[in-house]
């Protein structure tokens, strides 16, 4: 997932350009950067047993009002759990299986104050998601060691979830924001329920 992360840091990148030229020059912010670090909690059968696991987001949004905005992001996120690998002779073994998923998102994002500089929004959206998949074999079998098997897949899928913002100023603030996935992936030939729960901490500038 190396040149994965590339494309992440790239993409951050390029919104940090963007944006630049603009700070400052509206009295009314209508556009937010927002970094967002937590955890990836699999929910799924298909996956009972696996980790917890990393995730991490960078999104841009637009404000159509100033209780609706568009919001698009671009993320990692990863989990691993023992299996067992089954071979066409029916030999079985044990193996580490590794998910990591980068997900483009569109989201649509309305937010009501609460108390002062308190507000809770709700957000949802869509994606596409790229899916890597590897399994690393430690077993030998009639002689030869079984390094790895890998496959990946580009799938669509969806995501609701919500969240709260403190606002420390008129342009930063600091929130918290959980989002369960739908996403289902076609791997080794069978489809994986990869649905769970992506939770947050987050900073965010309004520009």
């Amino acid at each position: 997932m190396k040149r994965y992360w590339q494309v992440l840091l790239a993409g951050l990148f390029i919104l940090v350009i963007g944006v630049t030229p603009t700070l400052g020059a509206d009295a009314n912010p209508n556009n937010y950067v927002v970094g967002k670090l937590g955890f990836y909690a699999p929910t799924s059968g298909d996956l009972s047993g696996y980790d917890t696991g990393f995730n991490t987001e960078v999104a841009f949004g637009h404000y159509f009002t100033p209780n609706f905005a568009i919001e698009l992001g671009i993320g990692y996120f990863q989990t691993e759990g023992d299996v067992t690998v089954v071979d066409q002779t029916g030999f079985t073994y044990p193996a580490k299986e590794k998910i990591e998923v980068m997900p483009f998102t569109l989201s649509l994002r309305a937010s009501i104050p609460i108390i002062t500089r308190l507000e809770l929004y709700g957000i949802g959206g869509i994606g596409g998601y790229y899916v890597y998949d590897r399994i690393e074999l430690n077993h030998y079998y009639n002689g030869y060691y079984h390094d790895h098997i890998s496959d990946d897949k580009t799938e669509f899928g969806w995501h609701l979830g919500g969240g709260l913002n403190y606002n420390i100023s008129r342009n930063f603030f600091v929130g918290a924001e959980f989002k369960y996935v739908w996403l289902t992936a076609n791997l080794y030939g069978q489809d994986v329920n990869l649905g769970g729960v992506r939770g947050t901490g987050n900073f965010g500038f309004r520009f």
